[in-house]
């Protein structure tokens, strides 16, 4: 469930999406509680996006408070396009901090691929987020927040020893602790002195109730809710069953988040479970770049290639950046590659494989010499804290943790599990809650074992960096008897990260008719990462199987899509 950096690597999987910059925009303020405005969509362009239509709608600023206000919450659709309609779908690309608006209106076709073409797709804009209002607006002037962040360890990321037993790992990490910690404290402080109570309004449990409430205005009382939810939207998709069990529809949640761990677990004790897969889809990577060869992957020196000596080679490398960072003048913002850097680099490549030819590319040409590519990657498209606004509206407060304890757990991670924990700390900025300033109306906490008027579906990849396959075991098992766990055998993040003709079928069975796959059924992909060694099938909209150029377009809004910029300069 990655930040703006991430989207900079996702846009690889797709190149360079035609809508990902595509501002559409909503109404300025205005307008009573109830109101649901939807018509065309014109976007940055001035081009009618087809078959969509914009608006919002206006909700409840608190709802445990008729008084404070309303909120405005702004719409995408994608109509149907198969008669008779069914009703309408919500959608949620993860985050959190995905704008829904445009993931409707420009991949609408993509998710029909998924639910069936009889669906109305509806994105929004979470409160806080996006077009929504009340925004979020910490930092107010123009690069401030990339100010405030550059070359600390939120911009540059972890440097850790290749090491573990050097005697001065340690202590270095405490101090970089202090300093994140220090950094979290300031950037909350600001929060606090520019929006005030205004920012507890944000949050999964208010955003749930949006959906019924909107879910409401379009279909009438006590009408059944449906969604599907990738990354952070499985936690949305979570709260969603669990505070209106009796209101269930089809439900879908896709490369699966704890919730129960979201909400009362402080993030460097999630860790532990996050990591389950993501060091197993980095020796993938290494495997699919030898069975591919230097043509797709120039990380190889041939054809077949022990995967591990091209492994050693890569590593070698980025631990050698600990001690000696590469300069790289040649960047768009010049500074310097480092170990830190290099981490997250890959982190987020291994999220999206039909990018791994460039991610290849962008490290063999750092290995040369030239770390332009990713530092140009993983330097940051910042937006402001909307991500902490929810993620601290979420969590059950806690005690703050000491540097030391946060630095032996890592540790200790790092040793058992994955080299990749602060990267996920960095990539995934969901700490220093400790020192959010507001309590909001109301945290959602639990059970999360509700008992469902309609079963929902889980889906979880064996081998998904970021959500790994144990989380979709651990969710089913709340709900035993009201979900099915339908496994998808491939990497990558979420089921749309390569294409399998079996998930499909089973996603839309479900959308058409509530059909749940056996237990224990395992869908194979139909292709691989590198380009020549792919098995892929392409075919037009109207069969089950996904085109690959939609498959990325998708995976590309999994996480923050909020106009990401395309991996331009990696060759």
């Amino acid at each position: 469930m990655p930040t703006p950096w991430k989207q900079n690597v996702a846009a690889v999987a797709g190149s360079a999406l035609a809508f990902a910059g595509s501002a559409l925009s909503v109404d300025p303020v205005g307008g009573k509680l109830g109101d649901l405005v939807l018509s065309k969509c014109t976007a940055a362009d001035g081009n009618t996006v087809p078959g969509a239509e914009c608006g919002y709608a206006i909700v409840p600023l608190d709802y445990t408070n008729p008084s404070a206000g309303v909120a405005k919450i702004a719409l995408g659709r994608y109509n149907a396009t198969a008669s008779p309609r069914k009703g309408v779908v919500f959608v949620n690309p993860g985050g959190p901090g995905g704008p829904g608006v445009d993931l409707a209106t420009s991949a609408g076709p993509y998710f029909q691929e998924l639910v069936g073409e009889d669906w109305d797709i509806l994105g929004f804009d979470p409160r806080g987020i996006g077009l929504s209002e009340p925004q979020t607006k910490c930092f107010l002037g123009n690069g401030s927040r990339e100010g405030f962040l550059a070359n600390t360890v939120l911009d540059r990321g972890y440097d850790v020893s290749p090491n573990l037993t050097d005697p001065g790992n340690r202590p270095h990490l405490i101090q970089t602790q202090r300093d994140a910690n220090a950094l979290y404290q300031a950037q909350f402080e600001v929060c606090n002195q520019t929006m005030g109570e205004t920012i507890k309004y944000a949050g999964t449990t208010s955003v749930v109730r949006d959906i019924d409430y909107i879910n409401t205005l379009l279909s009438g009382n006590n009408s059944l809710i449906n969604f599907y939810g990738l990354s952070y939207g499985t936690v949305m998709g979570q709260y969603l069953v669990n505070v209106f069990p009796d209101r269930v529809g089809r439900v879908v949640i896709d490369g699966v988040v704890d919730a129960d761990a979201w909400a009362n677990k402080p993030p460097y004790k999630q860790l532990h479970s996050w990591l389950n897969s993501t060091d197993a889809a980095y020796t993938i990577f290494f495997q699919e770049c030898s069975k591919t060869g230097p043509s797709q992957c120039p990380l190889a020196k041939e054809q077949n290639e022990d995967p591990n000596a091209i492994m050693s080679r890569v590593e070698a490398f980025v631990n050698g950046l600990y001690t000696k960072p590469l300069a790289v003048p040649n960047a768009q913002l010049p500074g310097i590659l480092t170990n830190g850097r290099a981490r997250l680099f890959i982190l987020g490549g291994l999220e999206f494989p039909h990018g791994w030819p460039s991610i290849a590319k962008g490290l063999a040409a750092a290995m040369a010499g030239d770390g332009s590519a990713m530092l140009d990657t993983v330097n940051k498209d910042l937006v402001d804290l909307e991500r902490s606004a929810v993620s601290c509206n979420d969590q059950r407060p806690f005690a703050p943790p000491s540097a030391e304890t946060i630095v032996d757990a890592g540790i200790e991670t790092l040793k058992s599990v994955s080299r990749f924990f602060w990267s996920v700390i960095i990539s995934e900025p969901d700490s220093g809650c400790q020192y959010w300033p507001v309590t909001p109306p109301e945290r959602y906490l639990g059970p999360w074992n509700k008992t469902l008027n309609n079963p929902m579906l889980i889906i979880s990849n064996t081998h998904d960096p970021a959500t790994p396959l144990v989380n979709g075991q651990l969710v089913h098992s709340y709900l035993p008897k009201s979900s099915a766990l339908l496994v998808q055998n491939g990497v990558g993040h979420t089921s749309t990260a390569l294409t399998s003709k079996c998930t499909i079928q089973y996603s839309r069975a479900y959308f058409a008719n509530g059909t749940l796959p056996a237990a224990g059924t395992v869908c194979q992909v139909d292709e691989s990462p590198f380009p020549a060694a792919s098995k892929s099938t392409s075919s037009n909209a109207k069969t089950l199987v996904a085109s690959v150029g939609g498959r990325s377009r998708l995976s590309d809004y999994i996480y923050r899509g909020i106009n990401s910029k395309a991996m331009r300069n990696l060759p």
